[in-house]
């Protein structure tokens, strides 16, 4: 029985769970998103949509109807008090901030005044009227480019949902069979909340992606999950056995004997390795020969605050502020970016929280985009804040005002070429002019860095480095444009490889660089998140890694399990490989040899 050694690797020669009828023991390939082993009886969920017909109105009803939909929405502002009650039992006092977004479309006025005025204008029924409003605001979410903001479209869903089942004086279901696991076509961050009180083991959903409020919502939880399993939920029956693997997204219905028995060991080595998760996050993040390598936090939205401490992060390494800005399909104001960061730098500090600003453009769009044929290759990251100053100069005042409350940097994205540094400088210095004369306390030495992630910046880092405080590497997107490769065509998604020796080579060419200049370097792409690289990475002479907050404390073990010598021989090996698969086998070999708890859980000590 074999699992994919990375989440993001191409599954060749598995089934496609829309098309396969479940007999006998099959194996499928999603996302892991929540760590884990979960082994036990399908529970599956259907959750109610509730669907509007266009009814029309009579003139006398109009009132009524208004009033029906005034209290329908406190119904459901009630419902989600009580699911941030819930969250504050289970996960802490600021843990219910992520249902804020929903709460903030309910108060939201201009959602309100819409509705209304379809109730009179066109005589609409309260739920067609709701269903209108949000369905035309929920398709523009799910038409965009960007997975992270068509993740988002399940907000807008879970409140709709929640306000016409309100209008129809439903009530919401949480009762579920404890010691199951979940499988749904979709859940909401609230289901998995209210789920997790009744003991489910995991959960697997046909579609979404890491960076959705459910996924955030299991790893919060510990509770392992998996999704983008397109139709599984349509295949696998009720009560059959299930083994979720929430590292890699495997799913495996029916297992064997043998198979059972290969993922209990695993899932008996994750619990031991868990209940240390607590020393391990509170032990320094050092080799055994005493070289410290910082562990950081990528995040995305202030409800994963609270995860810094959990799993004892040194600060945020990148904060993906354009996500703030896709979830509302509009520019935030000055003072609602200001609460957001000032709330970051108090919850990180002593440490720093990285700010990147607004790297738009690819797969990340706002309305006022333009359509271009190739948008990895156009107007994106910096090029658009240099062509947009009213984007750029409140959140750059904003940045420096948290600066003020908290240790912040601010990361350039997207950089090709000198001048668009030097350009962006001034700007943040006309800002910090402002500032003074407006007697606004700010961090006047904030640290400037750039996003590694173009070619030519790497090729060029020694230059580069002369005009930057830090450099934090983004290997996603370096891989992509070294490779020649778009990340998320199905059509070539295997020739794309972290590991290929040219973008590990970049990788060392900007480490040399930046040691040279005096300046720290960070990696913050996935290959941070997974500890099977992390040797690879260390012995490249990083010093800073920032990942997923619930991945930090397996980075730490591997780090504590080694010392930084035997890691620069590993990497000056693994530079000398002529492909990615090479490098692969040599990740595996290591990893069994100096951490063999760890690699059985990962399955490296398959005989496959």
């Amino acid at each position: 029985m074999s699992v994919p050694l990375f989440p993001n690797e191409p599954q060749k020669d598995r089934p496609d769970a829309s098309t396969t009828a479940v007999h006998e023991m099959v194996s499928f390939a999603g996302i892991g998103v929540a760590p884990g082993i979960a082994i036990g009886p399908v529970y599956l969920y259907e959750g109610e949509a509730y669907e509007a017909d266009a009814e029309q109105l009579d003139a006398a009803s109009i009132d009524d109807e208004i009033q029906r939909f005034k209290v329908a929405i406190v119904r459901s502002e009630k419902e989600l008090g009580k699911i941030v009650t819930v969250a504050h039992e289970k996960l802490g006092e600021d843990s219910g901030v992520i249902f804020d977004a929903q709460l903030l479309m309910l108060h939201d006025a201009s959602f309100y005044d819409a509705v209304v005025d379809l109730i009179r204008g066109n005589r609409y029924a309260a739920s067609y009227a709701v269903q209108t409003v949000l369905g035309h605001h929920r398709q523009r979410m799910e038409a965009s480019g960007s997975a992270s903001l068509r993740e988002r479209a399940a907000d807008i869903v879970d409140v709709q949902n929640r306000v016409l089942r309100n209008l129809r004086h439903g009530r919401a279901l949480s009762k579920i069979d404890a010691n199951h696991i979940v499988v749904a076509e979709n859940l909401t961050a609230a289901d998995v909340l209210l789920f997790s009180r009744r003991g489910i083991l995991g959960c697997v959903l046909d579609f979404g992606g890491p960076t959705s409020h459910v996924s955030i919502m299991a790893r919060a939880l510990g509770v392992p999950a998996a999704v983008s399993l397109h139709g599984l939920s349509e295949v696998v029956k009720a009560s059959e056995i299930l083994i979720l693997d929430g590292f890699s997204g495997v799913v495996i219905i029916n297992p064997d004997d043998e198979t059972l028995e290969l993922y209990r060991e695993k899932q008996a080595r994750y619990q031991a390795l868990s209940a240390e998760s607590g020393e391990v996050a509170a032990a320094p993040s050092e080799t055994q020969d005493g070289r410290h390598i910082t562990l950081q936090a990528n995040l995305e939205f202030r409800e994963e605050l609270p995860l810094l401490h959990e799993f004892g992060a040194e600060g945020v390494g990148l904060f993906r502020t354009e996500m703030l800005f896709l979830t509302q399909g509009k520019a935030l104001d000055e003072e609602q970016q200001y609460e957001i960061y000032r709330d970051a730098v108090r919850a990180a500090a002593p440490h720093a929280v990285t700010f990147r600003l607004i790297d738009l453009g690819g797969d990340k769009l706002l309305p006022m985009a333009h359509r271009e044929a190739n948008p990895f290759l156009g107007w994106r990251g910096v090029r658009i804040l240099l062509d947009k100053p009213h984007l750029l100069l409140p959140q750059v005042r904003a940045i420096l005002r948290a600066s003020g409350d908290g240790p912040a940097r601010i990361l350039l994205p997207m950089i090709s070429a000198i001048r668009e540094v030097r350009a962006i400088r001034t700007l943040i210095e006309n800002v910090k002019d402002e500032l003074r004369n407006q007697g606004i306390a700010f961090d006047e030495t904030i640290p400037i860095g750039l996003m590694v992630e173009v070619p030519a910046v790497a090729l060029l880092a020694g230059r580069f480095a002369k005009e930057a405080d830090f450099f934090s590497i983004g290997t996603n997107d370096l891989t992509q444009y070294t490779l020649a490769v778009d990340r998320g065509n199905d059509l070539v998604a295997e020739l794309y490889s972290e590991l290929h020796p040219a973008v590990l080579s970049l990788i060392k060419r900007t480490v040399d660089a930046g040691k040279n200049a005096g300046i720290s370097v960070s990696l913050c792409g996935e290959m941070a998140a997974d500890p099977r690289v992390t040797p690879l990475l260390v012995g490249l002479g990083l010093d800073t890694l920032s990942a997923s907050p619930a991945y930090l404390t397996l980075v730490k073990r591997v780090i504590r399990a080694m010392t930084f010598e035997e890691a620069q021989s590993f990497a000056q090996e693994a530079l000398a490989q002529p492909d990615a698969t090479s490098v692969v086998d040599l990740l595996n070999r290591w990893m069994t040899g100096h951490n063999a708890d760890l690699a059985a859980m990962l399955g490296l000590d398959d005989d496959s």
